[in-house]
């Protein structure tokens, strides 16, 4: 019994002594007006990562996002589509995804994030949405401690809930509202 102690304690330690572990993530501030007759609409937001690199090429980690925004719009936040404003919404999403590097070539590193994620909305709009996709992204590796990424675009589905009118969708979005920046710093 001692040994096969001895020996679990020995294999958690060597994983854990190669362990690759990341945190980071982005934040986001917007001040909008549509049109000079428009009331300003603005929105802030938090998305911070953690993460753990299995190998060279397969990673897991969970994204975590707190997004807030005032007036009359429309609010997104991660992967979560538009939802009509006319006061304040909040909401918090939690979105775990495994990343595969799927090439390499000086200090940038190309990625693709499959993973889900669930959103609820609080305050003036209730209710939560639901969605599984895929992000393709860059990493760039400033030093062997900071890395530097962006994510741009989103392949899959979305559903809101009933409170939310029960809009779904399907497809692929590449503009600038899908492209996000952030920074990792490596244990």
């Amino acid at each position: 019994m001692k040994k096969i102690v001895l020996m679990a304690a020995f294999m958690v330690a060597s994983i854990a002594a190669s362990a690759q572990v990341y945190v980071g993530g982005s934040l986001g501030l917007e001040s909008l007006k549509a049109n000079k007759d428009a009331k300003t609409t603005t929105s802030f937001s938090i998305q911070p990562e953690i993460g753990y690199n299995l190998d060279e090429n397969w990673a897991v980690g969970i994204n975590l996002g707190f997004a807030s925004t005032n007036d009359e719009g429309y609010f997104t936040v991660g992967n979560a589509t538009g939802v009509k404003s006319e006061n304040t919404i909040s909401c918090f999403t939690i979105a775990p995804y495994a990343r595969y590097t799927f090439a390499k070539t000086g200090i940038a590193s190309f990625f693709v994030d499959g993973g889900i994620s669930y959103t609820t909305y609080g305050s003036d709009a209730e209710g939560s949405s639901f969605g599984v996709g895929f992000r393709p992204g860059v990493k760039l590796t400033a030093s062997k401690k900071v890395d530097f990424i962006a994510k741009l675009g989103y392949f899959g589905y979305q559903k809101n809930d009933d409170d939310l009118g029960g809009g779904e969708a399907i497809g692929l979005n590449i503009d600038n509202s899908s492209l996000s920046f952030g920074v990792l710093y490596n244990f």
